[in-house]
């Protein structure tokens, strides 16, 4: 269970902040050992929170590598 719980933490960062390179090495390794969670689940659930939001809100900026995956997963279901 603690390792399940520190692969979500490890997404849940990495969707919302970004992560060190350490830590970008410890998710892969901890992605490879299971089959449940998708690389990119949290990141596409953290982008449509982002989305609705509300202009007004003061957010903080979505990482540069969530919007360049976003921006490439939309460009490429053309």
């Amino acid at each position: 269970m603690a390792s399940r719980d520190r692969l979500l933490d490890l997404l849940a960062a990495r969707a919302t902040e970004g992560l060190a390179s350490a830590e970008s090495d410890e998710l892969e390794r901890a992605l490879r050992k299971q089959r449940e969670l998708a690389s990119d689940d949290l990141d596409l659930a953290a982008a449509a929170v982002y989305l609705a939001l509300d202009a007004t809100t003061e957010t903080d900026p979505m990482p540069d590598r969530l919007k360049e995956r976003i921006l490439g997963q939309a460009i490429g279901d053309r």
